[in-house]
């Protein structure tokens, strides 16, 4: 695959995006950038980007900053997990290493969040060193541009493309990384295929044979699970509870009180009620549908007023609006439980 570097890097000098993260080179900005674009488009995140850069602009800054500023940052952005992996990755960062993402391999994998791909976007980005970056745009563009057939869901195929990367890093191996990932993420698209304006098509044995649809062979997607939830949103009028989810999807997240099934008013008093606190009426709230990676959740919710609200926590309209992290998939009930 030597002959595609050099055409690769001339095409994305000419061609690349202007992306925030692209002007800093250093080793936190660019950890920052590659959480995020996890399973997230580039244009979704650049205001979360810019925000997040501005109120923690250092490891440091993110070790200690509070978890609920920290949701409230990454609102919207879904998938809260990494997130909070990225501040254990700062705090050890701080503790462990003087503050410096380590240069070593062995020791940057070790970080809470770290995979294969991000230690190499890191290293070879931010220090230069020869490692390779592959994501799903770099297994897309490979399997077409060698029309393997080997299947990008599996594990062994990562280890077989990183290996065949890395034996043709040039001197210049971070850009050389981003190049190979901007090709997959704007001209050897999923779907669409722009071969005429790909820098590397002449070589490309897929398209040589015009089977560049056939690629990349992968697992079919499982379906997604189907869950019923009845959330229960207390409130005596001043504030509301919102209480960190205990387990599963967006564990720790701020949430209603989650049953798993579809229940009555009437359970739904009894369920308050039995809490400790006093439910004094109940009011149902228009139904929902939020889908997650793995799962769709239907919702039914009800709004309970109660007469106290003990010793839970619980927080104001405006708290919840600006400062309260909370998943898209509760926010959409919002207008309604303040309104109604």
């Amino acid at each position: 695959m030597k002959e595609i570097t050099e055409p690769l890097l001339n095409w994305f000098k000419k061609n690349k995006r202007d992306l925030e993260w692209r002007k800093d080179s250093s080793a936190y900005s660019i950890l920052v950038s590659e959480i995020m674009l996890q399973q997230t488009k580039a244009q979704a995140v650049r205001p979360y980007y810019i925000r997040f850069i501005q109120e923690l602009p250092n490891f440091e800054a993110l070790a200690n900053c509070d978890d609920e500023k920290l949701l409230k940052l990454w609102e919207g952005l879904g998938y809260y997990s990494r997130a909070r992996n990225l501040k254990n990755c700062a705090k050890q960062i701080i503790n462990r290493h003087n503050g410096e993402f380590p240069k070593n391999y062995d020791e940057a994998i070790q970080l809470s969040g770290i995979g294969d791909y991000t230690c190499g976007a890191v290293l070879s980005r931010a220090y230069n060193l020869k490692y390779a970056a592959v994501d799903g745009n770099v297994l897309r563009v490979l399997s077409r541009y060698l029309a393997s057939p080997l299947n990008i869901s599996s594990a062994t195929t990562k280890t077989i493309f990183k290996k065949q990367i890395e034996k043709i890093l040039p001197q210049n191996p971070g850009i050389f990384n981003e190049a190979l990932m901007e090709l997959g993420a704007t001209i050897c698209m999923p779907k669409v295929i722009l071969c005429d304006q790909c820098p590397i098509h002449s070589t490309c044995k897929s398209f040589l044979k015009q089977t560049q649809h056939q690629y990349p062979i992968k697992n079919e997607k499982k379906e997604k699970k189907i869950l019923e939830y009845t959330c229960i949103f207390i409130t005596d009028n001043q504030k509301y509870i919102f209480t960190p989810k205990p387990d599963g999807v967006l564990k720790d997240m701020p949430a209603p009180f989650l049953i798993p099934s579809f229940i009555q008013g009437k359970e739904a008093l009894d369920f308050v009620d039995n809490m400790g606190l006093q439910a004094l009426r109940e009011i149902k709230l228009p139904e929902k549908r939020h889908i997650f990676t793995h799962q769709i959740w239907y919702m039914k919710a009800y709004k309970i007023i109660v007469k106290r609200l003990g010793n839970y926590p619980a927080y104001t309209e405006q708290e919840i609006i600006n400062n309260l992290g909370i998943s898209t998939c509760f926010k959409q009930f919002l207008k309604d439980l303040f309104t109604k």
